[in-house]
């Protein structure tokens, strides 16, 4: 009885290993896709991967370098005062660069898919950051409603605060990258500040 089941078991795994070791090994043709571990593939990806993130960085700074172009070097209409050259430039670079980061840690959050797992976490609080930052210039400068834009400083902040913590629960470094964003928007207001 004990000599049957052994001749089972060891035909079993005779039928087991011959099976694996028959089959023959598995090359893709040569007209056949590429797998993911081709270099070619990986090299077409890693350009379509810096192509969106140079597109999501260009397209943030540059609707709001625009806003400031559009707003001019500020008036002194309304209650505000007129803003130094200076306080202009340091608005403008500043917030260009700031859109420019926050703009890197969105595209680092729709890499990993964020933005459409959890629009109202990352996309809804970017978009509102985004469009507070362009909006900011024109009522500041342009128009001169401090008022107005202490508002959109205050919107801006709230924005960035709320990136932090969605883009941080998506990846922890868009998180982080989209802190100094908040401490922007309090130094935006604080300039806004003193031009009321």
């Amino acid at each position: 009885m004990e000599t049957a089941t052994a001749n089972q078991d060891q035909g079993l795994t005779r039928r087991a290993v011959g099976d694996v070791d028959a089959a023959p090994a598995r090359m893709p043709a040569s007209g056949a896709r590429a797998t993911s571990r081709d270099p070619k593939r990986k090299l077409g990806r890693a350009k379509r991967g810096l192509r969106s993130l140079a597109a999501a960085v260009t397209v943030s700074a540059a609707l709001t370098a625009a806003a400031f172009y559009a707003s001019g070097a500020g008036s002194s209409s309304g209650t505000a005062k007129a803003p130094s050259a200076a306080m202009v430039a340091i608005a403008r670079a500043g917030s260009v660069a700031a859109e420019a980061v926050m703009a890197l840690a969105a595209w680092m959050v729709w890499a990993e898919g964020g933005l459409h797992r959890r629009p109202g976490a990352t996309l809804a609080p970017f978009a509102a950051q985004l469009l507070a930052a362009a909006a900011w210039p024109a009522l500041a400068l342009r128009l001169g409603a401090g008022w107005a834009g202490m508002a959109c400083c205050a919107a801006m902040a709230a924005g960035a605060g709320a990136c932090v913590r969605g883009f941080g629960g998506v990846n922890p470094v868009a998180g982080d990258l989209a802190k100094p964003c908040v401490a922007w928007a309090v130094l935006l207001a604080v300039m806004n500040y003193k031009m009321l």
